[in-house]
């Protein structure tokens, strides 16, 4: 996943330092769910700045004598996010690794757009299920117990998966989208979520 999608998304909701990026991705629990490491926000923040894509604003004195420099996002960052967001709806592979850090900022697409990419993105997911039905039928006679049971595992994640996806392209269809109830608490001071155990991809496909 990448960071520069998380980043650009959350400076939607207004201006800020660093520090305060971090903490609102972790009360996201961004980190659970996506492959992103909160550890390399910072270089991240310095490669958009770099690109221009966001652009310091001003600077804040912090307890300790130091200072911290709030970012906010440009017309190109804007751009760029929408970019790698519909990216995000058109990519090859498992949900898992190309949809749930992209589904934080579903609000923030075209959602028109969106729908058309996750259409023709469950036609994509029809012809994988049936592909892995056809080589399932193909070497049923050759396999161990291992094997048919692997097969089996393929084809139900992927049913799964369809049927996710075609809920999902429903509700963006019809424009059942919305933000968080409560933007306020993202930027709750004090302890992070409790945190959940992290999903890996192998669990998630």
């Amino acid at each position: 996943m990448k960071a520069e999608l998380v980043i650009l998304g959350v400076l939607h909701r207004g201006n800020f330092h660093p520090y305060e990026i971090k903490r609102r991705l972790l009360n996201a629990m961004v980190d659970c769910y996506t492959d992103l490491d909160v550890g390399t926000l910072y270089y991240a923040i310095r490669q958009l700045a770099k690109s221009r894509l966001i652009a310091a604003v001003s600077r804040e004195r912090v307890a300790r004598g130091g200072m911290r420099t709030v970012y906010a996002i440009t017309p190109a960052g804007k751009e760029r996010f929408q970019q790698l967001l519909h990216e995000c709806f058109d990519a090859e592979g498992p949900v898992s690794s190309t949809l749930y850090g992209a589904l934080l900022f579903l609000h923030l697409g075209d959602l028109p757009r969106i729908s058309e990419m996750l259409a023709a993105r469950i036609n994509r997911q029809a012809e994988s299920i049936h592909h892995v039905a056809e080589v399932r039928r193909q070497l049923l006679p050759h396999l161990a117990s291992g094997g048919i049971h692997l097969l089996d595992h393929l084809a139900a994640q992927r049913r799964l998966d369809q049927k996710w996806l075609v809920a999902l392209q429903a509700d963006v269809a019809a424009g059942r989208v919305h933000d968080v109830p409560d933007p306020r608490r993202l930027a709750a001071a004090g302890d992070h979520p409790p945190k959940a155990a992290k999903v890996s991809k192998r669990e998630s496909r």
